[in-house]
C-alpha cells in the first residue's frame, strides 16, 4: 500500500535544507557546511526502501534549490519583464533541475550500504568521492557546489589552485560523512555497542589527517603566494569606476531613449573625471562594467548615437587614458544582422588629436547566459513576443588574451571574462594558459538584486584568481567590484547598489604554475571513476 508519510521530507532532509542554505549568500554561515549533510545522511538512514531514499533525494534537491536561489524569482520577472508568477515557475523548474547531485548520491549510496555509516577510511573517501563525482559530472546552470562555502578561509580556499572546486566539495563530504560516521557509532554505544566506537576510532583519525594535511597545504600556499605578492615584478595603476546606473535608464536607452543614452555615459566620464584629478599619478587604464557604454559603440545609425559616440572618443584623447569598457558589437550579414555583447580596449596614441579616433580592440562574450542571452531551442521571433525584455546576443569566438602598451612602454596581457563566462574555471585557464598577467571582469548583476546571486558572482570569481594564480579587476554595475589578489584576498571592494571609484595598485607577478592548469579539470573525473569502481566492488563483495 502507497504512504505518502513515508514519502514526505524527513526532518533532518529539512534540518539539511537550513544548514546549507544559510552556509551560502546571502547569510554565509559557512561553519554550517561542515555538518550540514549529517541530519540528511541521517534521514537517509532511516530509509526502508530506495524509493524513500530517492525521495529525501528529491526533496533535498527541490528545497535547497527553492531556499539557496530564491532570489531567481526576481531577478527572471525584473530582467525579462514577466509576471512575478512567470518567476515563481522559473525558480521551480530550477529547483527542480539545479542539485540533482544529491538525488543521485542518495540513490547510489542507499544501493551501496542501505545508507548505514561507513566504518572504514576507505569507505568514507569513496563515497566522498562518489558525490564529487556526480556533482562535477551533472551541468549546473551557475556552476555551484557544496564545497564553495569555503571560500571565506584563507587556507582552505588555496585548494582550488591543485584540483578546483571539486577538491573543496570532496572535502565538505569528507567531514560530512566523517561526522555521520562518529555520530552513528556514538549512538551504537549508547546502546551498549561498546565496541562499535572502537572499530571507528583508527578511521577517523585516518580522515583527520587528510583534513589536517589539507589545511596545512592550503596555509603553506596562502603565505607562499603572500610573499610573492609582496614582492611583483611591478605595479600598475588602474582605475575602476561601479557607476550604479538604474536599471531602468538601461532599459531606457535600450528603447531608443537619445537623453537616457547620454545621461548613462555622463555618470562614466564624469566619475572617470573626477579620479583623474585626484590622482597625482592618473590611473595607466580605467575599468568601466559591462555595458556601461550605452549601446552600440562606433556604429551609429543616428545622429544621437554619432554625438555619443563623438563625445567619448574626444574624452579619451583628451584624458590620454586607456579605458575598457562594456558595449554592444553589430554586424550585418546579408541574412540577418547579428548583434554580441563585447568588451572594448580603446587606447589613445601619443601625441592624438580630439579628432581622431583612438586605436581599439574588441573581445566577444563567448559564454552566453541561457534565457538571459540566447535561446538555443526556440524560435527568436516567438520568444519575443513572448519576452520582449529578453536579449539575443551571438557568441564570440573563444577564450583570447588582448595586450596594451602603458605609459611607460610596459605592454600587458589582459584577460577578459564578461560576466557569466568568470563562472567557467576552463575559461580562465585558458586566458593563463595564453599568458595573460591579469583578468579583466565585468559584470552587472543589477538585474538579480542584493539578494545573495551578486555575493555569489563574487565568491566564484574569487576562485578563478585562485585556480589560475592571476590578479583579477573586477568591474560591476552595482556592486561588488574590487582587486581580487591571485590568493583570493579581496581589496579595494565596494558596495552593493553604491556609486564609486577606486584607484588600484594592481600587482604583475611572474606566471605561476598550479596543478589545475597543468592537468586540467582532473579531480573531478578522477573522483567518479574512483566512486563508481568502489560502489560496484561493494555491491560486487554484498553479493
Amino acid at each position: 500500500m502507497f504512504e505518502p508519510g513515508r514519502y514526505a521530507p524527513k526532518a533532518g532532509t529539512l534540518a539539511s535544507t537550513a544548514c546549507i542554505t544559510l552556509a551560502f549568500p546571502p547569510v554565509e554561515w559557512a561553519p554550517l557546511i561542515c555538518f550540514g549533510l549529517v541530519p540528511w545522511l541521517f534521514a537517509l538512514k532511516r530509509c526502508a526502501t530506495i524509493r524513500e531514499a530517492v525521495a529525501q533525494g528529491l526533496w533535498l534537491n527541490l528545497l535547497l534549490g527553492t531556499a539557496a536561489f530564491f532570489w531567481i524569482a526576481y531577478a527572471v520577472p525584473h530582467y525579462l519583464g514577466v509576471s512575478f508568477l512567470a518567476g515563481i515557475f522559473a525558480l521551480l523548474l530550477h529547483a527542480l533541475l539545479s542539485q540533482l547531485p544529491l538525488t543521485a548520491f542518495a540513490t547510489l549510496h542507499w544501493l551501496a550500504s542501505r545508507a548505514t555509516a561507513p566504518k572504514r577510511f576507505i569507505d568514507l573517501l569513496s563515497l566522498a568521492a562518489l558525490y564529487t563525482g556526480i556533482d562535477w559530472a551533472m551541468p549546473k546552470l551557475f556552476q555551484d557546489a557544496l564545497g564553495v562555502a569555503l571560500h571565506g578561509d584563507p587556507a582552505l580556499r588555496q585548494l582550488v589552485a591543485f584540483g578546483g572546486v571539486p577538491l573543496l566539495t570532496f572535502v565538505v563530504l569528507l567531514m560530512n560523512l566523517g561526522l555521520f560516521s562518529l555520530a552513528s557509532e556514538y549512538r551504537a554505544r549508547a546502546k551498549g555497542a561498546a565496541g562499535a566506537f572502537r572499530a571507528v576510532r583508527a578511521p577517523l583519525i585516518w580522515v583527520a589527517l587528510p583534513l589536517v594535511g589539507f589545511y596545512a597545504l592550503g596555509s603553506y600556499e596562502y603565505r607562499r603566494i603572500g610573499r610573492i605578492l609582496a614582492t611583483p615584478e611591478r605595479i600598475v595603476r588602474v582605475g575602476l569606476v561601479q557607476g550604479n546606473v538604474a536599471d531602468e535608464m538601461k532599459r531606457r536607452w535600450a528603447r531608443g531613449d537619445a537623453e537616457a543614452a547620454r545621461e548613462s555615459l555622463d555618470v562614466y566620464l564624469r566619475a572617470t573625471e573626477a579620479l583623474i584629478a585626484t590622482q597625482s599619478e592618473p590611473p595607466e587604464i580605467v575599468i568601466w562594467p559591462e555595458t556601461s557604454y550605452p549601446g552600440v559603440f562606433r556604429k551609429p545609425e543616428n545622429d544621437a548615437q554619432l554625438l555619443l559616440n563623438v563625445a567619448f572618443d574626444r574624452f579619451v584623447a583628451a584624458r590620454g587614458t586607456a579605458i575598457i569598457f562594456g558595449a554592444y558589437d553589430r554586424e550585418d550579414r546579408t541574412d540577418r544582422r547579428v548583434l554580441r555583447n563585447a568588451l572594448y580596449f580603446v587606447q589613445p596614441s601619443r601625441n592624438q588629436s580630439p579628432r581622431e579616433l583612438s586605436p581599439m580592440q574588441v573581445y566577444h562574450k563567448s559564454i552566453l547566459l541561457p534565457v538571459g542571452e540566447y535561446f538555443p531551442l526556440l524560435a527568436e521571433e516567438t520568444i519575443r513576443r513572448w519576452l520582449p525584455h529578453s536579449a539575443h546576443f551571438s557568441a564570440g569566438a573563444g577564450a583570447k588574451v588582448y595586450t596594451l602598451k602603458l605609459a611607460d612602454g610596459d605592454m600587458l596581457r589582459l584577460g577578459p571574462a564578461i560576466c557569466y563566462e568568470d563562472l567557467f574555471s576552463d575559461h580562465t585557464a585558458r586566458l593563463a594558459d595564453e599568458g595573460a598577467e591579469v583578468l579583466v571582469n565585468v559584470s552587472n548583476d543589477s538585474w538579480f538584486g542584493d539578494y545573495g546571486a551578486a555575493r555569489l558572482h563574487l565568491i566564484l570569481a574569487t576562485l578563478r584568481s585562485v585556480e589560475t594564480r592571476l590578479p583579477q579587476i573586477r568591474a560591476t554595475n552595482t556592486g561588488y567590484s574590487g582587486l581580487i589578489l591571485p590568493n583570493g584576498d579581496l581589496q579595494h571592494a565596494t558596495d552593493f547598489g553604491s556609486e564609486a571609484v577606486r584607484a588600484i595598485r594592481l600587482p604583475i607577478i611572474a606566471p605561476l604554475s598550479t596543478l589545475r592548469l597543468d592537468w586540467g579539470e582532473w579531480f573531478g573525473p578522477a573522483s567518479l571513476v574512483l566512486g563508481l569502481f568502489a560502489l560496484r566492488r561493494n555491491r560486487g563483495g554484498a553479493a
